[in-house]
């Protein structure tokens, strides 16, 4: 018997191009002989007409591709729990953690995860008050928006006009609160921690190569030219990479899949973000992450929605 599965894609955030492109590339590759599948386009406009097409559809679960704002910071996880429809993926309390850069990095370090020092500046906050804060920092500093995604809105600065510039950018530009953290030059890495029956299972470490200071929005879904690929680090340092990556996903509840970044500095892992709703487009970091691992998409994509049922 064929599963009723609806696909919820698009929404409102600054993301939505990407989350399009996630449900072209799912809906290519997914078992059709499996599913009775049903997209769903969450419009940019506030509406609940999709909501309507949910209900009427009736799914055995839902597969959330919405990427940003409230498609990932727990509040559709909610919707569908008040709903009483079953989701695959993570829920309310992961989404609404790891989508706050402040808090997310809060809890870890009050657990132990090593995180880089930053500066936490509310949207209706005066800059000036945080100078002297951000100049103990050292430069160059990376400038964040605080739960944006997709390094949407992310810049390095290498001095105080600079980053004051970038601040001011974020607060007008994306209405946010800003996240300054000192920029650490090293390896970028990811792994992917999947929920499986047997337990969590942590992928092999990938070491994320890209022509910029970080790996941008550019180089994660536009220009393709990040090199990922197995990590060349010492294997006591991915050890400690998977056993942190794997915590994080305890911490947090996450559930299905997640993939945590870090940046290693000698030997020296600092934890970077959690994304629970990555994207799946052909330049996206998890779809890489198996076809390096030669896993089919189909089956992949079949595990983390079967877990759910």
């Amino acid at each position: 018997m064929k599963i009723k599965l609806a696909i919820l894609f698009g929404g409102a955030s600054l993301e939505r191009e990407i989350s399009l492109k996630s449900a072209v590339e799912v809906i290519k590759y997914i078992n059709k002989e499996n599913y009775i599948i049903k997209p769903i386009d969450v419009p940019q406009k506030n509406n609940i007409l999709w909501i309507k097409e949910l209900l009427e559809f009736s799914p055995d679960i839902v597969l959330n591709l919405l990427h940003g704002g409230s498609g990932e910071n727990g509040s559709t996880a909610g919707l569908l729990n008040c709903l009483n429809i079953p989701f695959a993926g993570s829920g309310v309390l992961a989404g609404a953690i790891c989508m706050n850069k402040n808090m997310c990095k809060s809890v870890l370090k009050d657990n132990g995860v090593p995180v880089c020092d930053d500066v936490f500046i509310k949207k209706g906050d005066k800059i000036i008050d945080y100078e002297e804060k951000i100049k103990e920092l050292g430069f160059p500093v990376i400038v964040k928006p605080n739960n944006g995604g997709g390094s949407i809105g992310i810049s390095v600065a290498e001095n105080l006009e600079e980053t004051k510039s970038a601040v001011t950018e974020i607060i007008q530009n994306y209405n946010d609160d800003v996240i300054i953290e000192k920029f650490i030059s090293g390896q970028e890495v990811t792994c992917v921690v999947l929920q499986r029956e047997k337990g969590l299972e942590v992928f092999p470490i990938l070491d994320v190569s890209s022509k910029g200071k970080f790996y941008d929005y550019n180089a994660k879904y536009i220009d393709n030219t990040a090199k990922i690929s197995f990590s060349t680090l010492p294997k006591f340092i991915r050890d400690m990479i998977k056993d942190i990556a794997a915590k994080v996903f305890k911490i947090f509840e996450c559930g299905g899949i997640c993939y945590v970044d870090f940046i290693v500095r000698e030997e020296q892992v600092y934890f970077i973000e959690a994304n629970t709703n990555p994207g799946f487009t052909s330049h996206s970091t998890i779809t890489r992450t198996l076809k390096e691992l030669n896993i089919s998409m189909s089956d992949f994509l079949d595990e983390i929605i079967r877990a759910k049922i």
